[in-house]
């Protein structure tokens, strides 16, 4: 019985069907966006919406939308040649979610003479952040 009433809501025009029309129109931009935006900026920039002939435009950082606010003039134009009535683009700075990958922090390798340098100029030196550093260098070192 649920699943009737599910089905019933999911074809009415309150439902689902209402957003297809949109969904459709969404991707074909997309199609089209992908072709006029260099590669670069298509892989930090996504179009999410498109409503009263403006496009909404998700740029990765400032920078990238720094460049497409430059092309906008020629996108609007291009998008109107291939029949898309647009009269304005609406950038948005939206980060990714997506997790960056952890930086592994570096691990110089020493030599062993690179060592002993290191830890007879750690004697000569008075405490300080920079003798830490350098013994904690060649306790690494010989672990």
């Amino acid at each position: 019985m649920h699943s009737k009433n599910l089905r019933a809501y999911l074809d009415s025009t309150a439902g689902i069907a209402a957003l297809l029309p949109q969904a459709e129109r969404l991707i074909e931009l997309r199609r089209i966006y992908s072709e006029l935006v260099p590669q670069q900026l298509l892989r930090s920039s996504s179009i999410v919406n498109y409503k009263r002939q403006t496009m909404v435009i998700f740029a990765e950082n400032n920078a990238i939308a720094a460049k497409l606010k430059l092309l906008s003039p020629r996108l609007v134009s291009d998008f109107s040649k291939r029949g898309v009535e647009l009269t304005g683009i609406r950038l948005e700075v939206q980060p990714r979610r997506e997790p960056q990958q952890a930086l592994t922090p570096k691990q110089a390798k020493l030599s062993a003479a690179a060592a002993e340098s290191l830890q007879s100029l750690a004697k000569r030196l008075p405490d300080s952040r920079l003798k830490q550093a350098l013994t904690e260098m060649v306790g690494r070192k010989t672990n």
